[in-house]
């Protein structure tokens, strides 16, 4: 302490001479007039109040030796290499966002902010191969890197030191998890600092905790898988652990949960499991998934998925249901066709009469279906449009979910009006007039895959119809096809199109059953044909869009292309389709991205985007047509970690503390730190006197003003002057 005289000692010890005779007579005078008690408290105020007053005088001042800011540097080091982008815990934050917080230039209380308000020069720099400066809060321009070189960053940092002599380094602080797997020795450059004095502080970012991988895949990659028999799928599951783990397999189809298998293995193991037998009811592309729950510390999410893609082949035996509101005599000769051979199983609901049925089949009511899902349990319709009017309206419309949806074959025969109005885009086409052929007519039947891959049209053209009454269409949608035409005039008897996941064909002619009666050839003909037609319809929808999977995993920080092929309900490649991708993924990453033609080839849309993280990706695509019509297929893309950064995600908390111990510094994790925490700095640093008034402080005249204001109050009540 010391004092700032106004003037001469002399002039000092004069005034306070002065002041002390003052107070002597005084004394003497209170004495006299007013009662011992009252006087000794009264001399001791007015003498405070001296004091105070005397102390003013002198101006004392408290000199104080700081840092001077302006002559050296503070440094921060953020790790931002691969291990910082891991959730230590599984719904938790990444490493990396638990360092961000504390560098939020907007947030005037964050720690980068108080030190600059303290100390005035911080630079902050990110590293992972390399050491790249970090401007203010834009963490994208240092990108993740596969490595970590902390030794070297540290090492070019204390370089950069004695290179900028003019402004040294006063204090370095490391944001890191610890990982070191390039470049220089950490201890050995701590000691590198510890000579020049210079303490490294150390932040530990990461929790402690085992570390290991545990993987599913699928066994067979091609199962035998057949529409209404047992598929079989198993999976392998390979614990790379250190310790035993628990935990469950479970088989998905989509957001279907079709099975979930508990598993016990120790460290080390590999276990083959099977899954109940599934039975797919249709034929078509299954998108099948497996997914396990990896404990904490599972160093690669993306393997903890495994997809497959299984072709699920026409069942042996086709499930037909014959449907009309009246006994037509199309009816006994498609029964007589179906029924002879053992790939159909052939049932039939006809109504003879009010609440009189006749129907086929075991399980079958006489009666008109009253539930939606009444259609599900079939493969192909072949239905009288007439009957569609008579159904309630929920059971008739099921009829387009049906299709839709469940991949099933509808054939309509009759007049289009109810047809139209009930099913509307399902019906193939929007008119048909009804005619009665007098001669015979040229007919062309096109190449077309409902006939088999052994029939060949020019032998199905003699059992074609040629002069039967019946509906000669005269407009199609824009997505059918007329199969059998007219030559002349290109009218069709036989239009199909393709619908969602499934078929439907509008047969114009109901009265051929005339041909089986001509001869024996015409008998196996009609037969054939019958036979033919019903099992296209029932073997599924062809997958009209195709997804473009890989099984392999893609490596996170490269972009994952997204492709699919389209089909248009003509099954030509559709060029005038719009698909969009709707991707969802680990730590609630959202994103949409619109897939355009490749110029290169018809009917193909790509795209792509970049994952953030690894993990598994689900990806829905979304397919619309000009007419309205939508398709959804979903699939998923894995992506894992890229080099060593991935294979070891510990938290290094024993070499992050040897770090700070040798150098001087100091440790803390960051689960302790905040905007208050002070580093180390180094020794010998350049310093400021910088000297503090006390006069100017406002506790000694609050003193002052207290003192003579109850010295005051006291005279009064005695009642001095």
């Amino acid at each position: 302490m010391g004092f700032d005289w106004p003037s001469s000692p002399l002039l000092f010890v004069t005034i306070v001479l002065v002041l002390v005779g003052t107070l002597f007579f005084h004394c003497r005078s209170l004495i006299r007039s007013a009662p011992a008690k009252i006087v000794f408290r009264l001399i001791l105020l007015r003498i405070t109040a001296l004091l105070f007053l005397l102390l003013l005088f002198v101006r004392p001042f408290l000199e104080q030796e700081e840092l001077d800011q302006s002559k050296f540097r503070l440094l921060a080091l953020i790790d931002f290499s691969g291990s910082m982008e891991i959730r230590d815990e599984r719904e938790g934050e990444k490493r990396i966002d638990g360092v961000r917080t504390h560098f939020d230039s907007l947030d005037g209380g964050s720690w980068i902010n108080r030190q600059r308000q303290n100390y005035g020069k911080v630079d902050v720099f990110a590293f992972s191969e390399e050491r790249k400066r970090l401007i203010a809060d834009n963490w994208k321009s240092s990108e993740i890197g596969s490595q970590t070189a902390l030794g070297d960053a540290l090492a070019r940092s204390l370089d950069q030191s004695v290179e900028e002599s003019e402004s040294p380094l006063g204090s370095l602080v490391i944001f890191s998890d610890g990982r070191n797997n390039l470049g220089r020795n950490l201890l050995e450059v701590g000691n590198e600092y510890r000579a020049r004095g210079i303490p490294i502080n150390v932040i530990g970012v990461g929790k402690d905790q085992p570390q290991g991988d545990l993987r599913i895949s699928f066994s067979d990659r091609n199962p035998r898988a057949v529409a209404k028999e047992e598929l079989f799928l198993e999976a392998n599951v390979v614990n790379e652990f250190s310790e035993t783990v628990s935990t469950s397999v479970g088989l998905f189809l989509g957001e279907e949960k079709l099975d979930e298998v508990p598993v016990t293995l120790g460290s080390g193991d590999l276990l083959n499991i099977s899954f109940d037998p599934l039975t797919p009811k249709t034929a078509g592309a299954r998108r099948y998934r497996l997914e396990i729950t990896s404990p904490e510390g599972d160093v690669d999410p993306a393997n903890d998925i495994d997809t497959l893609l299984v072709d699920v082949k026409p069942p042996v035996q086709f499930s037909i249901l014959y449907l009309s509101n009246q006994p037509r005599p199309l009816y006994p000769f498609i029964k007589r066709s179906l029924s002879k051979e053992e790939q159909f199983d052939f049932q039939a609901l006809v109504r003879l009469g009010e609440n009189v049925f006749h129907s086929v089949g075991e399980e079958m009511d006489p009666k008109y279906p009253e539930q939606a899902d009444f259609w599900m349990n079939y493969d192909a319709i072949l239905a009288d449009t007439d009957v569609l009017d008579e159904l309630n309206s929920t059971v008739s419309k099921s009829m387009k979910s049906f299709v839709q949806k469940r991949g099933g074959g509808l054939l309509l025969f009759g007049p289009l009006k109810e047809a139209r109005e009930i099913l509307g885009g399902v019906v193939p086409v929007k008119a048909a007039e009804r005619v009665v052929l007098k001669q015979d007519i040229s007919l062309r039947a096109f190449e077309e895959p409902l006939f088999g891959p052994d029939d060949e049209v020019e032998q199905m053209k003699p059992f074609l119809p040629a002069r039967l009454p019946g509906y000669l269409v005269t407009k199609k949608n824009p997505a059918s096809r007329g199969v059998v035409v007219v030559r002349a005039s290109g009218e069709s008897i036989l239009a199909v199109q393709a619908y969602g996941a499934g078929k439907v064909a509008y047969w114009g002619s109901p009265n051929d059953w005339r041909r089986s009666l001509r001869d024996e050839d015409g008998s196996r003909e009609f037969d054939r044909f019958w036979q033919a037609l019903t099992q296209w319809l029932g073997s599924g929808g062809e997958e009209r869009m195709k997804v473009a999977e890989s099984s392999s995993i893609l490596t996170k920080g490269t972009e994952a292309p997204l492709q699919v092929e389209a089909l248009g309900s003509d099954f030509e490649p559709a060029v005038d389709a719009l698909v969009e991708a709707e991707i969802s993924g680990p730590g609630g990453f959202a994103q949409k991205v619109q897939l355009y033609p490749r110029g290169s080839v018809a009917g193909q849309y790509a795209g792509n985007f970049l994952p953030e993280e690894a993990g598994a990706y689900e990806v829905s695509y979304k397919l619309k047509f000009p007419d309205g019509e939508e398709i959804e297929q979903s699939g998923f893309i894995r992506v894992g970690e890229s080099g060593v950064e991935s294979k070891d995600t510990s938290f290094a908390e024993r070499e992050l503390k040897m770090l700070a111990n040798i150098s001087g510094g100091k440790y803390l994790h960051i689960s302790e730190f905040d905007s208050d925490w002070e580093p180390e700095f180094a020794e010998n640093l350049p310093t400021l006197n910088k000297r503090k008034s006390l006069a100017d402080a406002w506790p000694i005249f609050i003193a002052l003003f207290l003192a003579a204001g109850i010295e005051w109050v006291l005279r009064r009540q005695v009642g001095l002057k």
